[in-house]
């Protein structure tokens, strides 16, 4: 039998995961549904007018990256309590397949149940208020221009919280966002010294791989990148993506008894 991955015992392990857990999951996801429910309504009954395509964007985008990665720092949870953390490493499984169940759960299932409540709710509320002579367009984060960036995006903090669950015992969703927001902040720095160096003129607060806002002249200039470059930061972006994933397995199959 393959000691990495074998799809019988991976079956096994996942309807077992799926069976312990799934009433917490349950009731995340109708807190989630609840809560979206509620602001949705709330926001409708404040702005007075269609939910504009920006809007639908900035909502999806940041309930998606906030709920998204607080549950994937809980994923390990067990491994913070020794007496959880010996049952669940004493499985009959391997380190792969134990794995790959957590990032299942905390990415691909995350994704596919989040946007059908997303959806569930907005449908809801675009159709409880109605704007004569108003079309609501609906935001479509599969579409090329409309915000597939978002999945891709989610990636990235996926496997930065995926990560952090593994390293930290305790506290995992806090002390990962501690170190990436500490990360971000030291590479803007440096990345806006260098800016300044390259320029020689006063530089605003950009961020590593984007554009670049100076001062010149009591004037400000911006230089956009373009579609192409765009493209480059995307794939920029999966390989680190890649590598937090690796990093978590790694330090995932160093967990003993």
């Amino acid at each position: 039998m393959n000691n990495i991955f074998n799809i019988k015992r991976f079956g096994r392990l996942f309807i077992k995961h799926t069976a312990e857990h799934y009433k917490s999951y349950v009731m995340s996801l109708l807190v989630l549904l609840g809560v979206m429910l509620l602001g949705g309504c709330f926001l409708v009954y404040l702005i007075n007018a269609p939910m504009e395509l920006g809007l639908q964007t900035a909502l999806f985008t940041g309930i998606l990256l906030l709920a998204g990665t607080i549950f994937t720092s809980t994923v390990f949870a067990d491994l913070g309590d020794k007496n959880k953390a010996m049952a669940w490493l004493t499985l009959p499984a391997s380190h792969f397949e134990k794995y790959l169940v957590a990032w299942l759960f905390s990415y691909l299932i995350l994704i596919i149940t989040y946007t059908g409540c997303f959806y569930l709710v907005l449908f809801f509320l675009t159709s409880i208020k109605h704007f004569p002579g108003r079309q609501t367009e609906v935001f479509d984060p599969f579409h090329s221009g409309g915000g597939f960036q978002v999945f891709i995006l989610y990636a990235l903090l996926h496997s930065i919280a995926f990560c952090g669950a593994v390293y930290f015992k305790k506290l995992h969703f806090i002390k990962s966002a501690f170190v990436f927001f500490i990360g971000l902040a030291f590479l803007i720095v440096v990345n806006n010294i260098i800016q300044h160096a390259m320029l020689g003129a006063k530089v605003m607060m950009n961020v590593p791989f984007g554009g670049i806002s100076f001062m010149e002249n009591n004037t400000v200039h911006e230089i956009n990148i373009t579609i192409a470059q765009q493209g480059h930061i995307l794939t920029l972006v999966s390989v680190l993506t890649g590598i937090f994933w690796a990093a978590a397995y790694y330090r995932l199959k160093e967990k003993q008894v």
